[in-house]
């Protein structure tokens, strides 16, 4: 679907050195997909002549649980954790701490195989907050009021 220019998406480096990338997809597009589905197997009286979808049972929960979020990551503003590190000036592995402190605008992105990828967990962060964010430190370091470590922010 990707290939035939059906949906966008964004790919994403892990975290760490060698991961695997990540691709997030346009979640607007995805349900305008699905419901062009939904309303041609209904036509045809609920049945489909290819291979149905899988999954469709988590896709309600899934609907619920996005609408619950509080601050909704835009598709363009998204990026992964090692983009927003090095917006950030910081490693890593702190991306996550600053999201749980608030301090950006991030969520675990959601994942039927939530339970095989608990240890490799994978974060979106929002562009935006994270710039708003390092332009705060960056003053605060240059007024000499930042407490800990210097960012680096080449």
């Amino acid at each position: 679907m990707l290939s035939k220019g059906w949906l966008s998406a964004s790919e994403m480096e892990g975290a760490g050195t060698g991961q695997r990338a990540f691709v997030l997809y346009n979640g607007s597009e995805c349900d305008a997909n699905y419901r062009e589905y939904d309303e041609r197997v209904q036509a045809r009286g609920g049945t489909n002549d290819r291979r149905p979808r899988a999954w469709i049972h988590l896709r309600e929960p899934m609907l619920r649980k996005l609408a619950a979020i509080e601050e909704p990551i835009a598709f363009g503003d998204a990026i992964g954790v090692r983009e927003a590190a090095g917006i950030l000036g910081v490693h890593p592995s702190f991306v996550p701490r600053m999201i749980k402190a608030g301090d950006i605008v991030g969520r675990r992105l959601h994942s039927r195989d939530q339970v095989l990828t608990r240890h490799r967990a994978v974060y979106i962060c929002s562009r935006k907050s994270c710039l708003e964010n390092a332009k705060i430190v960056r003053q605060q370091q240059h007024a000499g009021g930042k407490v800990g470590r210097p960012r680096d922010f080449s």
